[in-house]
């Protein structure tokens, strides 16, 4: 069994500031508030492979530069006299990591998973900084993992990504003896809320109040009457489900381009379709979980800017890409109100469509893909026909997922795996029992397909019709 040796680091310098909490700070705190007392739900566990040069003693010292450099990641929040919630940034700081050591006939990938678990079991103190711990596994002497378990109120996934590659930067540059590459300017969360507070941040957030007005009043109610002790249960119970298709990334551009709307809209047009269908309701609302880091100096923050925002999408329409541009359009407009006060909006959800009966906004849509661009357009269509659509469902796999969420759907897709489009859904026992989440999932596929059969289709008569009013041959 692979040992580790634990160590507490001290730290020290930069500023101690303490302010205001941002809308998105207070966003998650609400959310883990909810969740209690599993407060442990909001931590997030992310690794990082390395080349496999340099010591433990070298991530032990990129991990304390990361520390130094962000400030959200040396944050602890608590409330003040008035009872509001509030960042404190300490100027020092003592951070644990542990040193795994590989034997022989171990793997990291079971040392990680290991890790994790207890990771998942072992929350943070909010009161405490800082919120995130450090693991490094070192294989023949040198360290080929490293891995950080944090608070969600202090990072969101991009700062995750952006910490990943941080720390190869700085590892390769320490080992190489070159001087660190130094941290790319950006807005710390200590200046995102004085922002928030300034007349330009109370004029956003008042723009963002009327527009979560607008989608309630446009929102169905439920999209899934609850069904009382589904399955002999009467607590809610949650099952999740994985798919990776290699159709749904064939099928995805040339639909994107066909119907002239981004990737993510061309999912998310057929998801909402689906729930619709279900529901027997026009519309459909979702939540999309916006980044909000169109602010160019959002772009390098290490930070939780995250929130969720409502789209309501209508799905009447004789032809689906009229829909898609609807909801690309809606899509625009939810992303340019990501950043609002949590607890308006809370106070505007609980009271709408009147006392008991509050717009249920618990489905949600997540495209946390790192690759969005469309491949080149001949190389689209020289890949995509009915046959080779078929014939990529054939390779599709559908099988249980460990991802836990507390909503009663919860749709995360992505990108890790070349070649294929990943869909992860999680849902309540009460709304999709478990061999409806894999049914559903399929439903995704199939529609995807049978939409991409018929753009192709489209294409291939639309060439041949300019191709004959050339006088010329289809080969």
């Amino acid at each position: 069994m692979a040992e580790f040796v634990r160590y507490r680091t001290p730290l020290s310098g930069g500023r101690a500031v303490t302010a205001p909490a941002t809308c998105a700070q207070r966003h998650i705190w609400n959310l883990m508030q909810r969740q209690l007392p599993d407060a442990a739900f909001y931590d997030v566990c992310y690794w990082v492979p390395l080349p496999g040069h340099g010591t433990a003693q070298d991530l032990l010292d990129v991990f304390a530069e990361l520390l130094r450099r962000h400030e959200s990641l040396r944050t602890s929040f608590h409330r003040d006299a008035d009872g509001s919630l509030v960042q404190q940034v300490t100027d020092s700081a003592e951070f644990e990591t542990e040193v795994w050591t590989l034997t022989r006939d171990e793997d990291a990938d079971s040392v990680l998973h290991t890790w994790q678990s207890r990771m998942r079991h072992t929350p943070f103190e909010p009161a405490q900084a800082p919120l995130i711990r450090f693991m490094v596994i070192v294989a023949d002497g040198a360290p080929v993992f490293a891995a950080y378990c944090v608070s969600h109120l202090v990072v969101d996934l991009t700062s995750l990504r952006l910490l990943a590659d941080e720390v190869t930067r700085l590892l390769d540059a320490r080992v190489a003896g070159r001087p660190l590459p130094p941290a790319v300017p950006a807005r710390q969360l200590v200046e995102q809320a004085e922002l928030e507070h300034s007349p330009r941040g109370r004029a956003l957030l008042k723009r963002a109040r009327a527009y979560w007005s607008r989608q309630l009043a446009s929102a169905p109610a439920i999209l899934f009457p609850p069904r009382n002790g589904a399955g002999g249960l009467a607590a809610p119970v949650r099952y999740s489900a994985g798919m990776e298709s290699r159709a749904v990334a064939l099928a995805v551009p040339l639909l994107a381009r066909r119907w002239r709307v981004s990737t993510s809209v061309v999912l998310l047009t057929v998801v909402a379709q689906l729930l619709g269908r279900r529901a027997g309701t026009p519309t459909c609302t979702l939540r999309l979980l916006a980044a909000n880091r169109s602010d160019p100096e959002l772009h390098a923050t290490i930070g939780n800017l995250h929130s969720e925002v409502a789209v309501t999408i209508g799905l009447e329409g004789e032809r689906i890409e009229d829909v898609a541009r609807r909801a690309f359009a809606e899509c625009t407009a939810a992303y340019a109100n990501g950043l609002y006060d949590p607890d308006e909006v809370a106070d505007l959800i609980a009271s709408a469509h009147g006392p008991g009966a509050p717009v249920d906004l618990s489905y949600c849509f997540n495209d946390v893909r790192l690759e969005h661009t469309l491949p080149p357009e001949a190389e689209d269509r020289a890949k995509v026909s009915s046959a080779a659509l078929r014939a990529a469902m054939a390779d599709t796999v559908v099988a249980p997922d460990e991802f836990e969420e507390g909503e009663t759907f919860f749709l995360v897709i992505d990108d890790e795996i070349p070649g294929r489009i990943r869909l992860v859904l999680n849902a309540d026992h009460r709304a999709l029992t478990p061999s409806e989440v894999h049914g559903f999932l399929y439903d995704v596929e199939c529609s995807l397909v049978e939409y991409a059969e018929d753009a192709a289709q489209q294409v291939m008569e639309e060439r041949g019709a300019a191709a004959g009013g050339l006088g010329q041959s289809v080969p």
